[in-house]
């Protein structure tokens, strides 16, 4: 008995459909773009949400990185701040896997301690002394000017900090010419100073005359210490 083999034929309206396929195929590039959009919004969504948490804390100096569902934090924080609170709350952010807090703290009233610190000794390190002028007269002798100079450096360094230059005289002579001389001397000063780009709001001139004596009067040594210029620190 010979087998025969059975044999079909499709008519065309019977023939597979590509659609299903091209319809399938469309579908999963969808679902690939939404996957990746949605993987996309998801940093930019933490991102927002932990920027305004940073605000209800008025840590506004500070920068948040977000790497997927990761973020780091870092940029300077104020010492008033609660860093623990902070850290929590974004932490507590639906979403969010890890913290990574790389915040450095920063305490105002610490550094203006240590820049007062700093101004002042700048200051203590320049030798007033060598402030001079020439005999009865406001004009500066040349040797003052690198002695100047370094009290510029100081004040440009800090700007916030203000300083008095007063004018101090021995007391040979009238007690009005002093004084004037004095007043004159401290003005020299101001304006040199200010001549090389001091703020004018950084310099108070006075000028005292003989009235604040150092040393003796009665000897030369005495009177030349008491002819003088003072430079301190005013809060």
């Amino acid at each position: 008995m010979q087998n025969t083999a059975l044999q079909f034929e499709l008519d065309d309206h019977d023939s597979p459909s590509i659609w299903p396929w091209v319809i399938g195929a469309m579908a999963m590039v969808l679902l690939v773009v939404s996957v990746k959009s949605n993987l996309e919004q998801i940093p930019r969504t933490l991102s927002r949400q932990a920027l305004a948490t940073a605000q209800t804390f008025n840590a506004t100096d500070i920068d948040i990185a977000v790497d997927g569902r990761d973020l780091a934090m870092s940029g300077t924080l104020n010492a008033e701040i609660d860093r623990d609170g902070l850290v929590n709350q974004i932490a507590a952010i639906p979403g969010v896997r890890i913290v990574v807090d790389d915040m450095q703290v920063f305490d105002p009233r610490e550094q203006e301690r240590f820049e007062l610190l700093g101004f002042k000794e700048g200051l203590e390190t320049i030798n007033i002394s060598q402030i001079a002028f020439e005999r009865g007269s406001a004009s500066l002798t040349t040797n003052s000017r690198d002695t100047l100079l370094q009290l510029v450096q100081v004040l440009r360094t800090y700007p916030q900090y203000r300083i008095r230059v007063s004018g101090h005289t021995d007391n040979t002579g009238r007690a009005e010419v002093n004084l004037r001389i004095s007043r004159q001397r401290a003005s020299t000063v101001a304006n040199f100073l200010v001549d090389n780009n001091v703020s004018p709001n950084q310099v108070i001139a006075q000028g005292y005359g003989a009235t604040r004596p150092i040393a003796d009067n009665s000897t030369e040594a005495g009177r030349a210490a008491n002819r003088r210029i003072e430079i301190s620190h005013v809060n």
